[in-house]
């Protein structure tokens, strides 16, 4: 299918979809935007880079934003958000903003949209807008620690969230067991060489992603506008997707499925 007929079945203008992809694109420019002030580094990852490098703009069924921070220009980031509150619209999700939000990453959430999605996970936040997944990525690393930390995480804080009706009780519960995942995470780190490298943060077990490929970071078109990408897009896509300019076949596209309100 051709870009036209694909924005033409997925998400024509004036539909759910695309109202929420410009939502999200603003999102993206408020981010941008911060991180230019401070001189914050970040780029565009996954699906959306993806999408930039190959419909220069959003993947036409895609539903989200993922970004990657350096681990401390994250901790700025969140830091400004929590501090200075220097928006109305959007705000930085994480535990210390919403005490069942256990993720392994931060989320930038937009106030005035929610996600209308059938996950207990979901469910139970206190933020549910359309989001961007701010991921503060890892370059020291040891491959024993993300694997207990991905067992952590998802045995003893998503199973838990999955299997406990309790609003309250599954807060109590989570809570000593999220800080002390927490109090691990530097641990790990200290015992961990730096690499050329990156991982995701710790909980995940995606793709690494090479420094060389990362820095120094650029610029690429996207929904009109430039947002920051890492030095060699190609490579970088390739070592995530493989034949990254192919589209999929219909019946090998994934959607979430999800419809967004829009308050």
């Amino acid at each position: 299918m051709t870009q036209i007929e694909l924005q033409e079945k997925y998400n024509p203008e004036g539909s759910n979809l695309r109202q929420a992809q410009l939502r999200m694109l603003e999102m993206l420019k408020f981010l941008d935007k911060i991180c230019k002030q401070y001189n914050l580094t970040y780029w565009i990852d996954s699906g959306t880079l993806l999408g930039a490098a190959r419909h220069q703009g959003f993947i036409p069924w895609d539903d989200d934003v993922d970004v990657c921070m350096p681990l401390e220009d994250a901790k700025q980031f969140q830091k400004i958000m929590l501090k200075n509150n220097p928006s109305k619209e959007f705000v930085l999700q994480c535990h210390r903003t919403d005490n069942c939000y256990f993720g392994c990453w931060s989320v930038l959430r937009d106030l005035r949209t929610e996600y209308l999605q059938d996950s207990k996970l979901h469910q139970v936040r206190k933020y549910r807008g359309l989001q961007i997944d701010i991921f503060a990525v890892e370059e020291k690393s040891i491959k024993f620690f993300f694997h207990l930390a991905s067992f952590f995480q998802n045995k003893l804080i998503n199973a838990v969230l999955y299997k406990t009706k309790s609003r309250i009780v599954r807060c109590l519960y989570l809570a000593p067991a999220y800080y002390l995942f927490q109090s691990l995470i530097p641990l790990f780190r200290m015992l961990s060489p730096k690499r050329d490298f990156i991982r995701m943060p710790y909980g995940t077990m995606w793709n690494t992603r090479e420094l060389s490929d990362i820095y120094p970071v650029g610029r690429i078109e996207f929904e009109g506008g430039t947002f920051s990408c890492p030095h060699n897009v190609d490579n970088y896509l390739t070592s995530v997707y493989g034949d990254w300019r192919k589209i999929p076949s219909q019946d090998r596209i994934k959607t979430h499925n999800v419809q967004v309100v829009f308050k």
